[in-house]
């Protein structure tokens, strides 16, 4: 299997222990690409839409960009961590997740996506887990990742060596437990939710394009991408 880390900070801290924990529990026999942010990519959106107009290819941070997406695409299994600030992903996650507002599929989704499983491993030393998981989540749902799993766990320490046993078996517990979850067997069909969101964002497609016509309009990029996959026509993009 082919994974990819996405890490929301350089600090190796005690989410980047968790993180660890997990690959070990998964396996460190897979093919895995690490990213650390800000390093790997330190630019943040200028909101210039050039990607929502063509594609991310002529993005102003593409140099960083388009690798990355490159190797998500590659990826079978997507890790994404953060540690809590301030009840949120860190700032240099959220500046990577901005750049592919594209991808969403409200616009132009990648058929690749919706074949994919992740995983957000998020430490705290106290509460807003959940803040960082819905801050990832709603970017990897709109992607259309097929299966996204959590692992969280307050840990009540800013220093590893110092956090409990007890917290460190409980960590170790979910690791297990998401990695018995994890399909292997390629057969990956996409979570209700992500499937509900397809098919509205279908009839979106539909209703914009009606509106556009009657003004006598142009199509849509975001449009023609979905009729371009067919999938106006009902397919879809899994099995």
């Amino acid at each position: 299997m082919n994974i990819i880390v996405i890490n929301g900070t350089e600090r190796r801290g005690c989410t980047y222990a968790m993180k660890e924990m997990f690959l070990d529990t998964i396996g460190r026999d897979h093919r895995i690409t690490e990213i650390s942010l800000p390093a790997d990519c330190p630019s943040f959106c200028t909101g210039c839409k050039a990607c929502f107009f063509q594609d991310i290819s002529v993005c102003p941070h593409a140099q960083y960009t388009v690798p990355i997406w490159n190797a998500i695409l590659s990826a079978d299994l997507l890790v994404f961590t953060s540690p809590v600030y301030v009840f949120h992903a860190t700032a240099q996650m959220k500046a990577l997740l901005d750049h592919y507002g594209t991808k969403w599929m409200a616009h132009s989704p990648d058929k690749e996506m919706f074949s994919k499983q992740a995983v957000i491993i998020v430490g705290a030393a106290g509460a807003g887990m959940n803040g960082v998981v819905k801050d990832i989540s709603d970017s990897l749902h709109y992607w259309g990742v097929a299966r996204t799993h959590s692992i969280t766990q307050s840990l009540f320490e800013s220093r590893w060596e110092l956090v409990e046993d007890t917290r460190k078996t409980a960590i170790r517990r979910q690791c297990e437990q998401v990695c018995r979850r994890i399909k292997t067997d390629g057969n990956i069909k996409p979570a209700l939710g992500v499937r509900g969101r397809f098919f509205l964002m279908r009839m979106a497609q539909n209703m914009i394009h009606r509106d556009l016509q009657k003004k006598g309009q142009h199509e849509t990029r975001d449009y023609m991408h979905w009729k371009e996959k067919g999938w106006l026509d009902g397919k879809k993009p899994w099995k």
